[in-house]
């Protein structure tokens, strides 16, 4: 079998895989495709990330003040934070400020992805990710398959092979590359657990271990204490699906039958009823007078 150190095994779809450790000779060429990838988006006319301020400025997607909002709501979340650690509040206006940095924290990563969504058009942004898919082809193993040599069968044999799979998120290269950049950045697998705030709300079961918000019974609710599913999605007491205003809906999100009414006239009757269609009187016939009538005429 081969020797190489696996990071981490993981099952998907019922077949194991495994991510290996990337050996010197992976990491060496890993950075020539950076290389080779930063040279060409250069010269295809990629912008320098020094450059994206600027460029950002120019197009009216970023000035000072979004700046000073970003930067004043890490100061707000900051500040609260310590709130939390230092406690001598009550736990109801705790409950509060944990919310509120929620809410600040989604709003910063808005403007992060924001921001990022132009940083991987830049050059180094293309190499980077060059690098990183040419790491992850090169590490991602079938666990239980190796080749006459003892190494473990790639997944993907070629960066081919890895850009025409087009199953999208069914794709084993999308979980892969979560735990991929996990092992590899050294991020935390649970990293939204660590987080002041939700530890705090986990603490005292404002919120489960998944970060969803509970009411006083235990159910998942959004911040306004609506009730919500697994998948965030409106429901009433008897697990139905609502819209925001707590209205039925069905599971595509159309009112129920029962809810639709038919539209009315001006004189309040429905629109197609018999009583809707106002009777008209007849008309009187125009034309030639019969002979008779020309007869006494004349």
């Amino acid at each position: 079998m081969a020797k190489k150190k696996k990071a981490e095994v993981f099952d998907f779809k019922g077949e194991d895989y495994a991510i290996l450790s990337p050996t010197s000779k992976i990491n060496e060429d890993a950075s020539m495709e950076y290389n080779r990838v930063f040279s060409k988006s250069l010269r295809n006319g990629a912008l320098l990330r020094e450059s994206l301020d600027s460029f950002m400025r120019d197009q009216n997607l970023w000035d000072d003040q979004k700046e000073a909002d970003y930067n004043a709501l890490l100061l707000e979340i900051g500040d609260k934070e310590k709130i939390l650690k230092l406690g001598g509040i009550k736990l109801s206006e705790a409950k509060e400020v944990a919310i509120d940095i929620k809410v600040s924290r989604n709003l910063v990563r808005m403007m992060i992805e924001h921001r990022n969504a132009l940083d991987v058009n830049t050059a180094q942004g293309q190499a980077e990710n060059a690098r990183f898919n040419y790491l992850l082809i090169n590490c991602l193993v079938y666990n239980d398959k190796t080749d006459d040599n003892g190494n473990f069968e790639r997944v993907y044999k070629t960066m081919d092979d890895f850009s025409s799979d087009d199953s999208g998120e069914d794709s084993v290269a999308v979980l892969a590359a979560e735990k991929f950049a996990q092992f590899y950045f050294g991020l935390e697998k649970d990293y939204e657990s660590t987080l002041v705030e939700n530890k705090f709300l986990e603490k005292h079961d404002f919120s489960d271990k998944k970060q969803f918000m509970l009411d006083e019974q235990g159910r998942r609710v959004d911040f306004q204490g609506r009730l919500v599913d697994e998948n965030l999605r409106y429901i009433n007491e008897d697990g139905e699906y609502v819209d925001i205003h707590g209205e039925r809906i069905d599971e595509n999100g159309e009112p129920i039958a029962d809810r639709i009414k038919p539209f009315l006239d001006e004189d309040g009757n429905e629109v197609g009823s018999n009583d809707s269609k106002k009777k008209e009187a007849p008309k009187k016939r125009r034309g030639r007078p019969k002979k008779s009538e020309q007869s006494s005429e004349s």
